[in-house]
């Protein structure tokens, strides 16, 4: 007769992206998630039209002048790979922290928030000044600044102002017993973990004690005279004999 087996409960899966994002959102503070707007705001910008190219200087009659935009993608040099950079950083830090991940960086979350938007905004305004004109065989070709870039002016002073406010602040850090990526052999006990233990060893019953009444008395009693008088003396051979 042969008896089914048991049946075993299914492993869990690990949570996808979009659930694991929605959590970390919601883990987030207010002032956290105003910084991440701003953040992925930047980054929305740069899908918007920065720059414009005019040909300017036109040797021969009746060309027809066209006007070209581009978005930062078009014109992809350091400044703006410096902007995307700090788009995506500062969401990853957003990211890692509603997850509570227990790392720590040089001044607080806030104040490197406050230098990434101040660096980038000190960056689009010097890519606003800075003109490249291109000579072509009949024409040059001119680059001026179009309405996104603006945006993404107002989008980096946005992203400086919630670093400033998150400073101001000063969310204290996660704890690195609550990191979940922190295996817990190798993670400090927390305060409820050790109250929880105190708990257990003062409500734990104690062995009972045994009373002096309950040990085996052994009887002591004084050598009587007939007790005396029953010892014998023999000697164990006859060299002491005269």
């Amino acid at each position: 007769m042969s008896t089914a087996a048991p049946r075993q409960r299914p492993a869990r899966s690990a949570p996808g992206p979009l659930i694991r994002t929605v959590r970390s959102w919601r883990a987030l503070g207010r002032e956290q998630r105003i910084t991440a707007v701003a953040a992925l705001a930047l980054w929305i910008t740069m899908f918007l039209p920065w720059y414009s190219e005019s040909p300017t200087g036109l040797k021969a009659k009746n060309e027809t002048v066209v006007t070209s935009t581009l978005t930062a993608w078009g014109a992809f040099s350091w400044v703006e790979a410096a902007v995307l950079l700090v788009s995506i950083g500062v969401l990853a830090m957003l990211f890692a922290r509603g997850e509570g991940r227990a790392f720590h960086l040089p001044g607080g979350d806030g104040f490197v928030v406050m230098v990434a938007g101040g660096w980038t905004t000190l960056l689009i305004i010097y890519r606003m000044f800075d003109k490249n004109s291109q000579k072509a065989a009949q024409f040059v070709v001119t680059t001026g600044n179009e309405w996104g870039i603006f945006f993404a002016l107002f989008a980096a002073i946005w992203l400086t102002w919630t670093g400033v406010s998150m400073r101001r602040i000063h969310r204290a850090e996660p704890a690195l017993a609550a990191d979940p990526s922190v295996h817990l052999s190798g993670r400090p006990r927390t305060g409820q973990e050790r109250r929880a233990e105190a708990t257990a060893v003062a409500t734990a019953t104690p062995e009972p004690r045994r009373r002096r009444d309950d040990e085996p008395q052994l009887e002591h009693r004084g050598v009587t005279r007939e007790d005396a008088e029953q010892l014998s003396f023999e000697l164990p051979d006859d060299r002491y004999d005269d």
